[in-house]
This record gives structure tokens, sequence and C-alpha cells, in this order.
């Protein structure tokens, strides 16, 4: 990071929220309501981070007993009507138990204070992250919130980094992007950005690191201390 870091981007679950119970709790509401078999929640955790669409199809297959790479078990028609009513369900109970990770708020203060740009990239639709960062007080930090509906690809691809870049005006080689999974790392570095890994999140750490992030995390909020020390080496 020798380059002075102008904007840092965040993935939202695992990384700002710790969300894992509410969209847990709402995919088996889901489930039991088309009288599926619902799920654990240690099993769906590790669903979350390729968007609703593939947490719902993963849902159903497991909840069938088949594998994750098997047939969907339902029409189209069937899955988007299954997906719409998990959307509902999960936009009305969304911060139930769903709490900030630790220092994450004093964080996007401290980075936003100094002048550093600050985006968000998920694979989570819009309008619910944008109530999510209402709800926490944070939603004055981030000038480019960019969840699913934006974008034409989403992460791994770099569609959304692009796009938040493009809005923040800071080339991509001047950002970082920080992510709990190898979704965020693999799109950061598709983007051309610098990738940081939260260890603490909620993604498979062995394939993250696999991506070879730049910089290993605990949370995500100890990305503000490194930002700030390496522009000021950037200065010298």
């Amino acid at each position: 990071m020798a380059k002075k870091i102008e904007a840092a981007l965040f993935d939202c679950d695992g990384v700002i929220i710790n969300s894992a119970a509410d969209i847990s709790d709402a995919v088996n509401a889901t489930l039991k309501h088309y009288r599926m078999q619902q799920l654990s929640y240690a099993k769906l955790k590790t669903f979350v981070g390729n968007g609703a669409r593939a947490l719902i199809e993963r849902a159903i297959r497991t909840s069938k007993g088949l594998p994750l790479d098997a047939p969907l078990p339902v029409d189209e028609k069937k899955c988007q009507e299954i997906l719409d009513w998990y959307l509902r369900y999960y936009y009305s109970h969304a911060i139930i138990k769903t709490r900030l990770y630790p220092g994450f708020a004093a964080a996007c203060k401290n980075l936003f204070d100094d002048g550093i740009k600050l985006g968000i990239v998920t694979n989570k639709p819009t309008n619910i992250l944008l109530e999510i960062l209402e709800y926490f007080g944070i939603a004055k930090y981030f000038g480019a919130p960019i969840g699913a509906d934006k974008v034409k690809n989403l992460k791994p691809a770099p569609d959304g980094i692009f796009l938040a870049l493009k809005i923040l005006g800071v080339p991509a080689n001047r950002a970082i992007m920080v992510g709990d999974s190898y979704t965020d790392v693999g799109a950061g570095h598709a983007a051309g950005t610098f990738t940081a890994a939260c260890l603490k999140g909620m993604g498979d750490k062995k394939a993250m690191l696999a991506q070879k992030p730049e910089i290993v995390l605990g949370y995500a909020s100890e990305i503000a201390p490194a930002i700030l020390l390496a522009n000021m080496a950037a200065k010298r």
C-alpha cells in the first residue's frame, strides 16, 4: 500500500454487520411457509454472500436433501415466488438481531473526517442496505452504497466496485475493498483495488485467504488505522 488510499469500499454482511441470525430466521420462515424442512443456523450461515437468489436456491436444495450443484427441484416461476416472499419477510425483519461489528461506526467517522471516501459494494438489495445504514446512524458516511440491484453482475464480478469508484471519483489503484469472503477479495482484485480480508466475518476463510488479500484483519474497523498510517507514510 505505497500509494495514498483515497477510498475504502466495504461489503455489508459479515463486514459492517453481523446479520447471520436475521438472515437465517428469514430463510427458515420462508421454508416453513412453503412447507419445507427448516435448516440450522450453522448451515444457513455458510450460504450467505452471493446474493438472495443464490441463498434461496441453496436453502431449497438443502431442505430437499439435495447437493448444492443439483438441479433446482422447483421451476423458475416457483423459485421466484419463494425468493419474493423471502425478500418481503427479510425486509420487514432485517434489524431484529443484527448488530454492527465492534468499532465500525467510530472507524467510519475517523476515515470520513480524514477525507477518505467511503462506499459499500454488497450482493444485498439496496433498499435493505439503506434501511440498515440509517438504523445504525452511519448512512451519512457513505457516498456510494451499491446493492445487488444496481449492477448486472454480482461479486466476484467487479461491476459494483467500478460503479462505486465512478460515483466517488477515485481510481481503483487508490482504493481498497474490505470483505469477508472470496467474492469480495476476488472482486477487488478484478477491479484493480487493494483488498483486505476480515477473519471475524461470516465467509469461508480458507477460500478468502486463497485469493491472497493484501491485508488480513480481524474486524473491518481495523482498516481505519491501517489506511491512516499508510497514507501518512505515503506523504513522506
